[in-house]
């Protein structure tokens, strides 16, 4: 998947089975998470930078190496 430099909305990734699938597995709890629809138009470089506090930074990066790998 291309991460377009983190560019890519979190509507666009979970577009993709393969990657929505993955995130359901690895972050469970933020996927089912009421809000998760509001942030289908933020980019995936502002979750990240959002995300420490919730998501450790080593959880992140094997995050971000699984999607570019799909």
């Amino acid at each position: 998947m291309d991460l377009k430099n983190y560019n890519i909305t979190v509507g666009e990734v979970l577009k993709n089975p393969q990657a929505k699938a993955m995130l359901q597995k690895e972050l469970p709890m933020i996927m089912r998470h009421p809000m998760l629809p509001m942030a289908n138009a933020i980019p995936l470089r502002d979750i990240i930078n959002n995300a420490g506090g919730y998501v450790s930074p080593r959880k992140i990066q094997s995050i971000l190496e699984k999607l570019s790998k799909i």
